[in-house]
């Protein structure tokens, strides 16, 4: 909301010599100058649009000057023309802004105005937008990150509760949870490979596809393929990859990748059909730096979801041993066009070398 709409515009603002009847242009509801002005059909009188919106919340359909239905049109031209002709003061005059600014161009300028007051994240003072930038680069309150050992403490801390020692502390914190969790993942995928054995899907069973993609056929392994289609490896990898090979990451060496972009799901071949969804192996084919967000739903509720960044060309193993869900949704986000694809234009397509579903 702007501070027009917040405060109205008073006729004090007018700046310069203005031979503008300035009652004509009067808000008969707030009494200040009209701001993005419409007006009631009947009656033809102008309001600011905040205005009477605000009205009709609290009075339905019904005009201020009591016509029997207030029906909404444009503000008469001839009092666009006369607000027009306004110069005004800007609203921050009052802290320093010394501008005279056309009517049309208020709002573009108050809302960029070096004069308007923000909150410093630290010591939460008012600061003009002009010194906010100098103000914060010294504010002793102001919270800081660490990229190192990513404590979070205050600048006027710094020296006592982000030492040296501490951050070489935290960093080893971090590095030993992270190696529990690899730990764990590692234990995991030694209980589930077996299974991981018998459920993979290489789809090196498929028909051979032709240089064009083919999409995946319904009930491919029992399953509801949406919006993923399958490719030649070699095609791939010659055509599209300028002739980098990658490495598929699975025991078979199967003819053909999954391809998707966009929006894509595996889905269970009945209503009450429910999966353990243990693992996928995926690497960007054009972008680099893609997100890509991994959704388990079951029954059409939400219960599973993981966020990771795709790479050009490296194939990432992703174990989830999501069980009992009937869906799931994969998501590509963004990402930047790898220099040295070959491609033309940057394209959220994300290979799909295997899948493992249970």
């Amino acid at each position: 909301m702007t501070s027009e709409e917040q405060k109205g515009i008073g006729s004090d603002r007018i700046r310069g010599s203005s031979a503008v009847n300035v009652d004509l242009l009067e808000c008969p509801i707030c009494h200040g100058l009209l701001w993005i002005p419409i007006a009631c059909q009947r009656c033809e009188t102008s309001f600011c649009s905040a205005c009477i919106n605000r009205w009709l919340a609290a009075n339905p359909r019904k005009c201020p000057n009591r016509c029997k239905i207030y029906i909404e049109r444009k503000c008469p031209s001839f009092i666009v023309k006369l607000l027009a002709q306004l110069q005004l003061s800007c609203y921050y005059q009052s802290r320093g802004c010394e501008q005279v600014i056309p009517y049309e161009a208020l709002e573009t300028h108050e809302s960029e105005c070096d004069y308007q007051p923000q909150q410093c994240p630290g010591c939460r003072l008012e600061v003009l937008k002009k010194d906010f930038d100098n103000h914060t680069s010294g504010c002793a309150a102001i919270e800081l990150t660490c990229q190192e050992c990513k404590l979070v403490y205050k600048r006027v801390d710094a020296a006592t509760t982000h030492t040296e020692n501490i951050c070489l502390r935290e960093q080893t914190k971090e590095n030993i949870r992270q190696i529990r969790q690899l730990t764990l993942q590692l234990h995991e995928m030694r209980l589930l490979l077996p299974s991981i054995t018998k459920a993979r899907i290489t789809f090196n069973d498929l028909p051979m596809a032709d240089e064009k993609s083919n999409f995946i056929p319904d009930m491919y392994r029992g399953l509801e393929w949406n919006n993923i289609y399958y490719i030649q490896r070699l095609h791939l990898e010659k055509n599209l990859l300028k002739n980098v090979h990658v490495p598929s990451l699975t025991a078979s060496n199967s003819p053909h990748v999954a391809l998707f972009s966009g929006k894509a799901s595996i889905s269970a071949e009945n209503v009450n059909g429910i999966f353990t969804f243990i693992s996928l192996t995926v690497y960007g084919a054009w972008n680099d730096n893609m997100q890509l967000l991994i959704t388990g739903h079951r029954n059409s509720i939400l219960v599973s979801k993981y966020t990771t960044v795709v790479l050009w060309c490296k194939p990432q193993l992703i174990l989830l041993n999501w069980r009992d869900i009937d869906k799931v949704i994969l998501q590509p986000l963004r990402g930047t066009r790898h220099p040295e694809n070959g491609a033309t234009i940057g394209r959220t397509h994300v290979v799909l070398a295997q899948v493992t579903i249970r």
